[in-house]
């Protein structure tokens, strides 16, 4: 068994859009985000390099978080989310992340899923009702990504990288943020505001400190880029489960 490769996915892409009578000049930007050889990725540069880079999206390290509505959503309820974040935290509920092994250089990394490329955690939904309430207000929050609880423990650096596609535009909700945490996109490096949405494009090389001696957490919320149609949206979900399960 192994993982799908970029051309592995254009070929399924192919035989899916026959399948479902989609025109294929509707999914050209998406096959060109699977060629690893497109000229769109000389021009993004290093600190751009997803392994599905798809042309013609806007692209910008951070974003404004007044250009999405649904941020209200997750900030008016705000003190919810982060009571329902403390129950489960402290019922050591809360798993250790996936990527931790590869990604974290120092400390701990821990994750507590809601939705994973197109597949709810419908127990968890069920324990946090205002985190899950909210969740319901972010176009694609069930399909565009990833959504969960993302939990650094004191004296943790997550490496620079990138995330693998440039089709979702990515979101904190910081619900415990203690001094001495940020975060850089691209080359500009933050600082989390508690109940204040940060909003950015995980493709950008980024990477996250938490030089402190207590927790930080965050609720993380992917949604769609807003410049992708509706039928390249339902071409990247299909791509994306692709790349969270096994191919012979």
């Amino acid at each position: 068994m192994r993982e799908p490769t970029p051309q592995d996915s254009a070929r399924a892409l192919t035989g899916w859009a026959a399948e479902q009578g989609i025109d294929p000049a509707e999914l050209e930007r998406i096959q060109r985000g699977l060629d690893p050889d497109d000229p769109v990725r000389s021009r993004a540069g290093h600190l751009q390099s997803p392994a599905i880079l798809v042309p013609g999206l806007a692209a910008s390290p951070w974003h404004d978080p007044d250009r999405y509505p649904w941020v209200d959503a997750l900030e008016s309820r705000y003190p919810r989310i982060r009571d329902e974040f403390e129950k489960q935290y402290a019922s050591d509920g809360i798993g250790r992340h996936p990527e931790e092994r590869e990604l974290a250089a120092t400390g701990g990394w821990n994750a507590y899923h809601f939705h994973t490329m197109g597949t709810p955690f419908p127990e968890h939904l069920a324990q946090c009702p205002a985190t899950a309430e909210a969740l319901a207000a972010v176009p694609g929050v069930a399909d565009a990504g990833i959504c969960y609880f993302s939990v650094l423990a004191p004296r943790t650096r997550v490496k620079p990288h990138c995330g693998f596609v440039n089709t979702r535009i990515r979101c904190h909700l910081p619900l415990i943020v203690p001094p001495d945490c940020r975060m850089r996109v691209g080359t500009e490096t933050r600082a989390w505001r508690e109940g204040r949405c940060s909003v950015f494009d995980d493709s950008f090389e980024h990477e996250v400190a938490n030089d402190s001696d207590r927790p930080r957490a965050v609720l993380l919320v992917d949604t769609w880029h807003p410049d992708l149609t509706e039928i390249e949206r339902r071409a990247m979900e299909f791509v994306m489960r692709m790349w969270t399960s096994d191919v012979d």
